[in-house]
């Protein structure tokens, strides 16, 4: 494609008219192949593509022992697929080989500690020597810890996290290479229900689904930008609640409508759009498409509708009846839900369009506390100086004492009203220390600023696991350290605003970036469940949420960028980054992209197939490149 160039020739009348030309002809190009991708769309959602024999298939399941894990091995097996049963528990997952063997099935069975990289890696090795190579990967392992956010303890999110997300690297890196060198794989993963949309009582939870989908987008995109054009497949699946004990305490107001899947059901859906090559699948179907209708709509009618469904998890630290709070379902009531929803989405999508026209008012932040992360340099110093200046109380946390001392002083000298407080966000321990110090020092944090990232840039085989876990480290697992210590002071005051920063490589996968679209994808997660909790506690508190979702901001982390279209897609400048940043959170905007057309771009093109978004894509050919 061609690339705009700095110099004389681009300034050629002749060169100009040429690349105009080409720009031309690949946008007709493009126009007709979307066309024909969704015609082919719409004929597949008609006529399913044909099932794939798998009986010359080697495929590896993890958390085999139980649960959905145990259905696909049995029915994987009765399929003629050669099974390997990995499970952290040594007797069920025997019981789930033996039950094969018994059927005459074949399977293998090997214990080993998911969270544990050297033992995913020798395991992998051991299957690969006494077994095969194995074609189908099946990231199924899972748990879910179900109460609130100030709840949660550090072990329960670190293990949520450890086995839900940092597993599937492990597994990955170890049985990729393999796949790649025979030109031949699927990689299947388990996201959920919660990896579309916010649930209470599941706040890291929803983090970690939604870090699934973001590893998934992105890794198919890498190895689709891969010359050797590797024969490796895809799928992510989004069940609603299955019936295999992880969901302890469900309702639901309609059970005919949104029963609790049976095990059996949903192994034999993951297999089925397995062997159909489908990108993405959710159990039951409909819910995948419900999901993409809502996006489109403004997120007032989402909620309207979720409350008529009334659907989802009681805490499991609670006392009260498992259906507690469930309205009665009978069709008096049922009428007059639907009536007052109906007008509420009206009203709501009225709201909507006259917002675009005219925002919200700006709140006045001069009796505000305000802490930032990372407020040492890039958007973290733009940031804290743009709040000083407009009378805000500035906290800077950054783990580099000079530079942050640095922002402090440049907001003194500037007549503004700065604190500086050196602390390592990863760092639990630090975190509550620090805040019990700003506290005492400065008074209660009313605006929290999640901004500190970093972002390691080359494939994910070349990614080391220092590297994929300090990316987690900081760009998600701070984010509940931070909401764990100041959330609880905005509730006691009844006020607060959350900015959390995602990146365009939260709304869908970059090559180069696996990990930390991985983790961008979370904080979209966590957000929305979040907000999600709070917006149905009882005591409805003042707190109101902000995501940002940058393009590739100017600050030094975008080593190696690239674009086709550099005047349409430049790198954004740090100072209008946080002017952007600033301004969402003054309005209330619950979500902002930088700059604002990316948002609503990434929207529409999600209710078209899948393809269309990577033609797209190629088109602009913007990313980042490997930096090794």
């Amino acid at each position: 494609m061609p690339q705009q160039q700095d110099g004389g020739t681009s300034n050629n009348p002749a060169v100009m008219a040429y690349n105009a030309v080409l720009v031309l002809f690949d946008v007709l190009v493009f126009i007709a192949k979307s066309l024909y991708i969704v015609g082919r769309g719409l004929f597949e959602m008609a006529v399913l593509p044909p099932a794939r024999d798998v009986s010359g298939d080697i495929v590896l399941i993890t958390g085999a022992g139980h649960g959905m894990g145990k259905n696909l091995s049995l029915q994987y097996a009765a399929l003629g697929t050669t099974v390997v049963c990995v499970d952290v528990n040594e007797k069920t997952n025997q019981d789930t080989v033996g039950a094969i063997k018994s059927k005459g099935g074949k399977a293998f069975g090997f214990t080993c500690d998911v969270t544990n990289r050297q033992q995913v890696v020798d395991t992998c090795n051991r299957i690969r020597e006494q077994v095969g190579i194995v074609t189908i990967l099946i990231n199924n392992a899972g748990i879910m810890p179900t109460h609130s956010l100030l709840q949660q303890t550090e072990a329960e999110i670190r293990k949520t996290f450890d086995i839900n997300v940092l597993a599937h690297f492990w597994f990955i890196q170890s049985l990729l290479p393999d796949m790649i060198k025979q030109n031949r794989g699927h990689i299947v993963v388990l996201s959920s229900i919660a990896g579309l949309i916010g649930f209470k009582y599941l706040v890291p939870y929803c983090g970690t689904k939604f870090a699934v989908r973001g590893i998934m987008e992105a890794l198919s995109e890498e190895l689709r930008a891969d010359p050797a054009k590797p024969n490796i497949k895809f799928t992510t699946i989004y069940p609603y609640m299955v019936d295999t004990g992880l969901c302890k305490r469900p309702y639901t107001r309609f059970p005919s409508l949104l029963k609790m899947v049976k095990p059996d059901d949903a192994a034999a859906a993951i297999i089925d759009a397995q062997r159909r090559g489908l990108i993405e699948a959710s159990i039951p179907k409909y819910l995948l498409y419900l999901n993409t209708w809502f996006r489109n709509l403004p997120l007032r009618v989402g909620q309207e509708f979720g409350d008529l469904l009334d659907t989802g998890l009681q805490s499991d630290l609670q006392g009260a009846a498992p259906n507690a709070g469930v309205k009665m379902y009978n069709l008096v009531i049922l009428i007059i839900d639907i009536v007052a929803m109906l007008v509420r989405w009206i009203f709501h999508t009225l709201e909507s369009f006259y917002r675009l026209v005219v925002p919200p008012a700006a709140d006045t932040v001069h009796t505000d506390i305000v802490l930032i992360t990372g407020a040492g340099h890039g958007m973290g110093r733009c940031m804290a100086l743009q709040y000083a200046q407009l009378g805000a109380t500035v906290v800077c946390v950054d783990i580099n004492e000079k530079m942050n001392a640095d922002t402090v002083a440049t907001i003194r000298q500037q007549r503004g009203n700065a604190f500086g407080y050196v602390c390592d966000v990863t760092n639990r321990q630090q975190i509550i220390e620090t805040a019990a110090k700003i506290q005492q020092e400065v008074g209660t944090v009313t605006i929290l600023v999640n901004n500190a990232g970093i972002m390691p840039t080359h494939p994910l085989l070349q990614q080391t696991e220092a590297e994929i876990r300090k990316t987690f480290e900081i760009n998600v697992m701070a984010h509940f350290w931070l909401l764990q210590s100041y959330l609880p002071g905005m509730l006691e005051k009844n006020r607060g605003y959350i900015v959390a920063m995602s990146s365009i490589a939260g709304l869908c996968g970059l090559n180069n970036l696996v990990p930390y679209c991985g983790s961008k994808f979370a904080v979209r997660g966590i957000m929305e469940a979040l907000a999600e909790e709070l917006r149905q506690d009882a005591r409805k508190p003042n707190i109101k949420f902000t995501t940002v979702y940058p393009y590739m901001v100017d600050t030094g982390l975008c080593k190696r960028p690239h674009m086709r279209f550099p005047n349409m897609m430049r790198l954004v400048k740090p100072e209008e980054a946080a002017a952007a940043i600033i301004d969402g959170q003054r309005r209330g905007l619950v979500d902002v992209s930088i700059p604002k057309y990316l948002l609503y771009l990434n929207t529409i093109i999600r209710v078209f197939p899948i393809k269309v978004g990577t033609l797209l894509r190629d088109f602009l050919d913007s990313g980042v490149e490997s930096d090794l």
